[in-house]
């Protein structure tokens, strides 16, 4: 699903307006009458969409005798910063490139295991160009690179299909090409993970040996996108 079939989906007006409040640097007091001034809506137009946005995770509020006090949530600002990477693609089609920082750390063995699957592997051998070596590498990220990478997941991308085997379902997978010290790799997305603040890498060779990596060593990967 790509970035703007994403954004169809949210009240995306009444994000930006609340961002321009300043409820994206924390919690910012507001009227229904003010959005709807704002948005040229109706007064309940406007308390269904808040109404959405919260039920969507993109805001969290909180009622107040003359108002209500409303701050944008960490994927509010994923889908206004994919917001606007599509206009900007839209309107300046020219490559670019995130780079997002964290720490090696050790996972939890499920890369390995998702690797050995042999679907995987063939898929991933079609859309990232090499044969991967069977684990990731697993970064966690800084607070700043979190976000990045929630909005990096909702733009185009290669993507491997889901498949299901006897013993259970695997979901799909994007792919970004990317650079790891000067080492071509692929970041992998898997759509259905609950780690948000883990980045997870593939390439050709086990990329701990070959760039001679350890737990706690601070890299920087940048992704094409």
């Amino acid at each position: 699903m790509t970035g703007m079939r994403l954004i169809k989906t949210v009240p995306i007006e009444a994000l930006i307006q609340l961002a321009k409040e300043g409820a994206r640097r924390g919690g910012v007091r507001i009227s229904l009458n003010w959005l709807a001034d704002r948005s040229g809506i109706s007064r309940q137009t406007a308390a269904r969409r808040l109404a959405e946005l919260e039920g969507q995770g993109l805001i969290e509020r909180t009622m107040e005798p003359r108002g209500q006090n409303v701050r944008i949530t960490s994927a509010g600002l994923a889908v206004l910063r994919a917001f606007h990477q599509e206009l900007g693609s839209i309107l300046k089609p020219i490559p670019r490139s995130m780079k997002l920082s964290g720490r090696v750390a050790t996972g939890i063995g499920e890369g390995s295991y998702y690797m050995s699957q042999t679907q995987y592997i063939r898929q991933f051998e079609k859309e990232a160009w090499f044969a991967p070596y069977p684990g990731t590498l697993d970064i966690k990220l800084d607070k700043d690179s979190v976000g990045l990478k929630e909005m990096i997941a909702r733009l185009p991308s290669r993507e491997v299909p889901g498949f299901e085997t006897k013993e259970r379902a695997f979901g799909p997978v994007k792919l970004f090409p990317a650079k790891l010290r000067k080492s071509r790799v692929v970041m992998v997305l898997p759509l259905r993970s609950h780690y948000t603040d883990i980045l997870e890498i593939i390439a050709p060779q086990n990329l701990r040996k070959a760039l001679g990596l350890k737990d706690g060593d601070i890299v920087q990967v940048e992704v094409v996108v």
